[in-house]
């Protein structure tokens, strides 16, 4: 009896599937449902059930291997972009508020130099220096 990886093979799966037997049983209706094993040849049902109780597709083992590998990447991606969230909310709690609206401010560059502008611009025309906003408590 065998016991841990079955080692796949591609010309007994196609095999399986091809042999002539299979398709003259198949053409006359003579097509036995799932568990009939046990009548037409027991002592090969009986070696088939005790094979995949105790070895294991290689094909499963790859598969939960790439569904492992991709659960890890989500929750690196999931993470990095819990961080990126919690910068931006970090940074707009320093940044101050518009002196007309009361919404936050964007740091924006002119001809003058650096100043922080009103983030809903064309609506709200609220400008503060850089050096005031640093003075600030």
């Amino acid at each position: 009896m065998k016991f841990g990886i079955r080692k796949p093979s591609l010309n007994k799966r196609i095999a399986a599937r091809t042999s002539w037997k299979r398709v003259v049983r198949h053409s006359m209706g003579f097509k036995a449902p799932r568990g009939f094993g046990w009548f037409t040849n027991p002592k090969r049902a009986a070696y088939n059930r005790i094979y995949n109780r105790t070895t294991v597709k290689a094909d499963r083992l790859i598969g939960l291997g790439i569904g492992l590998l991709i659960t890890l990447i989500v929750a690196i991606f999931s993470a990095i972009a819990g961080l990126v969230q919690k910068s931006t909310l970090t940074s707009q709690a320093n940044t101050p508020l518009c002196p007309r609206c009361s919404s936050q401010m964007v740091l924006r560059s002119g001809t003058r130099g650096h100043f922080y502008g009103c983030s809903r611009f064309p609506r709200c025309r609220g400008t503060r220096n850089i050096s005031a906003v640093q003075n600030l408590p």
